[in-house]
């Protein structure tokens, strides 16, 4: 049995960046909204950080690793390809994330011109640009001004975060090398905004920030949302996206989590913000007689193309103290020496190298990132006081091409606590992009080299058969944007080709994925479709077709 709600005008599956921002920008502007998220809101009393065992919990209960978590409120992954990082609740995974904030750069939006191994988007970096800003000024982003290596752009609005003592001796290495580099913008505030503390430094980023710091979507937009009249329902979750004979969504159903009862949200447009796994899943479960391949598939895209970064580490132990236990988890300085395309290395696309820290002195023991583990027995204190606050973090992030037997489908055995299939994730690297990936990673030795390290380990994450199995955490482009129905699965305007009334806002829609991580982008995404949805409403509410441009 299904208990029907009150109509609304959106119904939006997913309390993430793309969720929030949409809700906000449409409630703002008098559009009823309901939102389903299927986690809960986490408080930050409920954070480890003040805990004793913080540490622990850090690979336990907040574990990044949905698989390694297994809590019910997930999704597990049906994968032996990669290890998939996400979190269920408000905020989505901007709750535990690194808020590392850097921009996409205009080659990014026409690879097709480039070199034509992946597609120009439909938009540019000109089109995006003003929503950048408008994303940074809501989320509030701390960077120093006037980086010669992107085009120029607004104030940041707070000074950059403190690099401490790392930052000198990677600066070093740099300077060394000849290369660019510049102090990372990050969505951590170094200074008081808008009634948010500046960071403590405290150094534990991914379980959350407890004060506010962090851009956390269920501290920067949710409240801001929920004023304007947004009906944030939590613990909800999504099963099916329902559509009419004529193939237009008419809402969805979705299961309260802890009551086991079954709803159906009607609305006239259907937002989709779940995530670029979540997302595919979703229209993948939503068959129907008009769109018997999933919902919105007749190109056959949706769940293609899946991209998350090719990442290696490397770490290096020098002589100066470099206290990396301390400060933001996120990047001290980023590199984009090698950001472009140049074919002369023997491959297309390119890779930006993060200075980054190594949190606490447990994990240290542990291995840290890179497995370089202390010595149990005798050994241990003289190796622990040697490597500890001596260590520097070389993470590359290279740009994967689209390829399209890289894919989410629904696995046939797999299912979550709520008998839903789960999503089989199939990630495999081609040619080019090893052979990118072998030269950041030699690019990192380089720079250890330049930094006098006298302890070097490098982590390209290959398994015991040489295969390489990721840790990803940005999933993009599994249903992305195109100017073309038959290579895409949504226009410019985040509107589905195949159902006029459904809109794809996160990282699915990415049509590339650059060199950086991708949150700053797809939040500027959110921004400029949720606007030009606000603009148009009584004309997307009732369209039969994809909307011409404004």
């Amino acid at each position: 049995m299904t208990t029907a709600n009150d109509h609304t005008d959106v119904v939006i599956v997913g309390a993430g960046a793309g969720g929030a921002i949409s809700a906000k920008v449409l409630a703002e502007r008098g559009i009823n909204v309901v939102c389903l998220e299927q986690g809960p809101w986490h408080l930050p009393e409920s954070r480890p950080h003040s805990s004793p065992d913080w540490e622990w919990r850090r690979l336990t209960d907040w574990h990044i690793a949905v698989n390694q978590r297994q809590a019910a409120r997930d999704y597990p992954i049906d994968t032996s390809d990669e290890a998939t990082l996400m979190w269920s609740g408000v905020g989505g995974s901007t709750a535990i994330y690194t808020a590392t904030w850097p921009r996409f750069r205009p080659t990014d939006f026409r690879k097709g011109v480039e070199h034509g191994l992946a597609p120009d988007w439909p938009i540019t970096y000109e089109d995006l640009a003003p929503f950048y800003e408008m994303s940074d000024q809501a989320c509030g982003i701390s960077g120093w001004d006037g980086d010669p290596a992107i085009p120029p752009r607004g104030a940041f609005q707070t000074r950059p975060l403190p690099p401490g003592p790392v930052g000198p001796v990677a600066a070093r290495g740099f300077d060394e090398l000849g290369w660019h580099w510049w102090p990372m913008p990050c969505a951590i505030i170094a200074d008081e905004y808008q009634g948010r503390p500046a960071c403590n430094n405290c150094g534990n980023c991914q379980s959350g920030c407890p004060r506010g710091s962090l851009n956390d979507m269920a501290v920067t937009h949710w409240p801001q949302a929920i004023a304007a009249g947004v009906d944030l329902r939590t613990d909800c979750r999504v099963e099916q996206i329902e559509t009419d004979k004529d193939g237009r969504a008419t809402g969805v159903v979705y299961v309260d989590r802890h009551t086991g009862v079954r709803f159906r949200q009607t609305a006239d447009v259907v937002i989709v913000a779940a995530n670029g796994v979540g997302t595919p899943r979703l229209l993948l479960m939503s068959e129907g007689a008009k769109h018997p391949n999933g919902l919105a598939n007749s190109s056959d895209q949706v769940g293609r193309n899946l991209m998350h970064h090719m990442y290696a580490i490397t770490e290096a132990w020098v002589d100066e103290p470099t206290d990396t236990h301390q400060g933001v988890t996120s990047a001290a300085h980023i590199c984009e020496e090698f950001a472009e395309t140049d074919t002369a290395r023997g491959f297309v696309n390119g890779f930006t190298m993060h200075i980054c820290r190594m949190n606490g002195a447990g994990y240290q023991a542990l291995g840290s990132h890179s497995g370089n583990t202390a010595p149990w027995g005798a050994g241990h204190h003289d190796w622990f006081a040697k490597h500890f606050a001596h260590g520097v973090v070389l993470l590359v992030v290279c740009d994967d091409l689209p390829l399209p037997h890289n894919r989410v489908t629904l696995s046939d055995t797999v299912k979550d606590s709520s008998g839903l299939p789960a999503p089989q994730v199939s990630y495999r690297i081609c040619n080019n992009d090893a052979r990118l990936l072998q030269f950041a990673v030699d690019r990192t030795v380089d720079m250890a080299k330049a930094m006098n390290a006298w302890d070097v380990k490098v982590n390209d994450f290959r398994n015991a058969e040489g295969q390489y199995t990721p840790p990803c955490f940005h999933w993009m482009g599994t249903a992305r944007m195109g100017d073309d129905p038959a290579s895409s699965v949504v226009n410019k305007w985040h509107q589905a080709w195949d159902c006029p009334n459904l809109y794809l806002i996160d990282s699915s829609a990415l049509t590339t994925g650059g060199a950086v991580n991708p949150t700053s982008t797809v939040c500027a995404l959110a921004y400029r479709a949720a606007t030009n949805l606000a603009d148009r409403f009584a004309e997307a509410r009732t369209a039969t077709e994809t909307l011409a441009d404004a």
